[in-house]
């Protein structure tokens, strides 16, 4: 049970992390372009550094330790059914953070993947310009181009 000095400490401290996610929050949707910036870009430096970490063997040692954390915590609550509870939503958060983490890394990827086709497509003598950009287009459009250019490839042959 906690004493009221432990409540106000607790409560002190969410009403502190609140005020600052909310601050946070209201700079994302506020018409001050120059702290949307800032916090786009300490959210990128953040991402970027922490799935650079995730997929080293330093993220991998700390996976694993995490892993026999909960386990010697199973063995010292006999695998109650709140230690399963708190196994559950750890994983489940994990998993939730990290499949954002892995899409804007994914996001990343493409985009670099397409500046740079983009850039082989323009400097191309006899390549067709108009597939710059072709990633705007609707998945009919694309159909319709890779037919085109499956018809150029039999002729090629």
């Amino acid at each position: 049970m906690m004493t009221s000095n432990q409540l106000e400490i607790f409560i002190s401290r969410i009403s502190k992390w609140a005020g600052s996610a909310s601050s946070f929050v209201a700079a994302l949707f506020s018409d001050d372009f120059d702290k949307k910036e800032i916090i786009s870009d300490r959210l990128e430096v953040f991402t970027h550094r922490f799935a650079k970490w995730t997929g080293s063997a330093g993220g991998f040692v700390a996976a694993l330790l995490s892993i026999l954390v909960w386990l010697v915590g199973g063995l010292a609550y006999e695998f109650s059914q709140d230690w399963e509870r708190g196994l559950t939503i750890y994983i489940g958060v994990i998993t939730f953070l990290m499949v954002f983490l892995i899409q804007r890394g994914q996001n990343k990827e493409l985009s670099i993947l397409q500046v740079k086709l983009n850039e082989l497509i323009a400097v191309t003598q006899h390549a067709d310009n108009r597939l710059i950009n072709v990633e705007d287009l609707t998945e009919k459009e694309i159909s319709a181009v890779q037919e085109i250019h499956h018809k150029i490839g039999e002729e090629d042959v």
